[in-house]
């Protein structure tokens, strides 16, 4: 059986840059009994922002399409994509 991807990356490139959009989804530990909470995020690497940002969202739904909407906005302002999809190991 194949697990679905927990990752999906999306590289951009614009003027010689490269810039990386992230949408993530996990499990986490969030108490001493061992409840896990599932969460969702994006997290986006401008290299003229110098730090990544990382934001939560309540349902995966939502950062998906926030995933979404920012891989269009990179686009309208230029940006083309070089790779989309999981992530490539080896």
């Amino acid at each position: 059986m194949i697990d679905k991807p927990t990752t999906y990356l999306t590289i951009l490139t614009k003027n010689s840059m490269f810039s990386f959009l992230g949408l993530l989804r996990a499990e986490t530990a969030v108490d001493s009994d061992g409840l896990s909470k599932s969460i969702a995020a994006v997290v986006k690497l401008d290299p003229r922002e110098g730090q990544p940002i990382l934001k939560q969202f309540e349902t995966r739904s939502e950062a998906r399409r926030n995933y979404e909407d920012a891989i269009s906005t990179s686009i309208e302002r230029g940006w083309s994509v070089v790779y989309r999809g999981g992530p490539l190991f080896g």
